[in-house]
């Protein structure tokens, strides 16, 4: 009797395993079957991509479908990205049981991410971003252990930054970014022992940036800001991260002053932490960051000088720090650098010469130096190498003549040099140059005629020549130019005898280029507007 009850409760307990197990784990449909049903389950396929899948032809031979013929010829691959399908993400996916890669970005797929891909167990690959997915993080996908990539970047998930991921141990891209989910980074996402790459950024996350991101040492890149508005400032942890190439904390709220700790990222190239309130001085550390190309500080609080310690930055290609409280010279080594592309000092309370070095490399391709207190001269060889595309100095101190060299720089596109007291003539041919289209050149104390030139750039839309000693006559080619309506609006200093009887850009031409006799301070009132 005593062995009849026991059988009994075995029996009743297998039953009730065999229940759970059926629950979680529905009946598995043949894999072409699970397939159609994903076909089934789109509603828009605008490039007739699953036109191929029919039941007249085997299910490896299918679109985006890859079978491992060792493995009885199971799907192992299922790549659908870029094929601008809609519809929803059908649940029979978790019947391909096999599956190591399951791609379906770049679609506008929607609606919840079915928890029934957590019955597919060696999935090493999981990719539905740039999709429309909603809904929270379903839970059930942390039993997915063998997973090596979850990228859900650019959909519409919501609820609190899940912290089931971190119980994926083999994860090694992680990115969670352009979503909205919200509440804190979780300190539990510090356990990952293989993660090079992350990110949370463009969600609605708060609190602090946790200590133990630093314990994540394989980490390669990291994003962690725009649009997430954290407490506190750039955990000194950060430099635990030896092996970062990219870090990316712009426009997050992050106040405090940049910790020392970030000089031994060796490895880092690219250090974003624009837009955010960082104070203090900037970190004589970050010159040691001897493999950096790109640094953007711009749009913080940060003061006090550019210190010696970035004379050692011989890779820079950008160097962002504009908006900020820096003051003093401009250093002599900035002109030095010889990789120097970009680099934009802006609105800030800098002294002093501009380094007559710069553009000597050949490489620079924008220089924004304007809203300062510059003196001195412009440096003679800002277009060697002939990329300059973008020159601002705008409201300084400047003095002495345009570079005649500026006169050949094909590359060149903006010129803004207007408010300073540059002297002598502009240089031959500025006007003529093909990529040009805007030149500003007001409020200083240009002198003579109207540079030669063969043609006006037919890309120019506005020349700003107004409170100048600039004197003669207009070359007829300025009425032929786009720019010709621009220069209406801008005060030419070019005077005139009498506004012209009929409309159009000829009536124009010929009466800017009258004799002199005072300043034109008006358009004349029958210019046609299309000019």
């Amino acid at each position: 009797m005593t062995k009849m009850r026991l059988l009994l409760l075995l029996l009743l307990h297998y039953l009730h395993i065999h229940r759970t197990l059926s629950a979680a784990a529905p009946p598995r449909l043949p894999e072409y079957r699970a397939l159609l049903s994903i076909k089934t389950a789109i509603t828009d396929d605008p490039q007739s991509s699953l036109a191929t899948w029919n039941v007249s032809t085997s299910h490896c031979t299918w679109a985006g479908v890859t079978c491992d013929p060792a493995r009885r010829r199971h799907v192992i691959a299922l790549d659908l990205s870029g094929l601008n399908l809609s519809g929803v993400l059908s649940s029979d996916v978790g019947s391909l049981r096999f599956l190591l890669n399951l791609t379906v970005a770049a679609n506008q797929l929607s609606g919840p991410i079915p928890p029934e891909i957590s019955l597919i167990s060696g999935l090493r690959h999981l990719n539905l971003s740039n999709n429309v997915f909603n809904s929270t993080f379903p839970p059930l996908l942390s039993r997915l252990k063998s997973l090596q990539v979850l990228d859900l970047y650019n959909n519409n998930m919501t609820g609190d930054l899940p912290v089931v991921v971190s119980e994926m141990p083999n994860l090694r891209h992680l990115h969670l970014g352009g979503n909205f989910f919200s509440g804190k980074i979780p300190p539990e996402f510090g356990r990952w022992e293989f993660l090079e790459y992350l990110a949370v950024s463009g969600n609605e996350l708060v609190g602090v940036i946790p200590p133990e991101i630093g314990n994540l040492t394989k980490l390669q890149q990291l994003y962690v800001g725009y649009y997430n508005s954290y407490e506190g400032g750039i955990p000194a942890e950060i430099g635990n991260l030896t092996e970062l190439v990219r870090l990316d904390m712009a426009n997050c709220l992050l106040s405090g002053e940049i910790p020392p700790e970030i000089g031994k990222l060796q490895k880092l190239d690219t250090l974003f932490l624009q837009v955010n309130a960082l104070s203090g001085p900037l970190t004589p550390q970050l010159g040691d960051l001897k493999s950096l190309k790109s640094m953007d500080l711009s749009n913080n609080m940060l003061s006090g000088e550019i210190p010696p310690e970035f004379a050692k930055l011989g890779n820079l290609t950008l160097l962002n720090l504009f908006r900020n409280k820096l003051h003093g010279a401009i250093p002599e080594f900035i002109g030095d650098m010889p990789e120097l592309e970009v680099l934009q000092l802006w609105e800030n309370n800098f002294t002093g010469i501009i380094p007559q070095g710069l553009g000597k490399n050949g490489k620079l391709q924008l220089l924004d130096l304007s809203s300062n207190k510059l003196t001195g001269t412009l440096p003679p060889n800002m277009c060697s190498g002939n990329n300059l595309q973008t020159l601002i100095t705008l409201g300084n101190f400047l003095f002495g003549p345009i570079p005649e060299s500026l006169g050949r720089c094909e590359s060149l596109n903006r010129i803004r040099m207007g408010e300073n007291f540059l002297n002598g003539s502009i240089p031959k041919g500025l006007f003529g140059l093909p990529m040009l289209t805007q030149v500003e050149l007001q409020d200083n104390d240009l002198t003579g005629e109207f540079p030669e030139t063969d043609s006006i750039s037919v890309n120019l839309g506005q020349i700003s020549l107004s409170n100048n000693k600039l004197t003669g006559s207009l070359p007829p080619t300025i009425g032929t130019s786009p720019a010709c309506r621009s220069f209406f609006s801008t005060e030419t200093s070019f005077p005139a005898k009498s506004h012209p009887k009929s409309a159009g850009c000829s009536s124009y031409r010929r009466w800017i280029s009258a004799t002199i006799i005072s300043r034109v301070r008006s358009p004349p009132r029958s210019a046609n507007a299309s000019c």
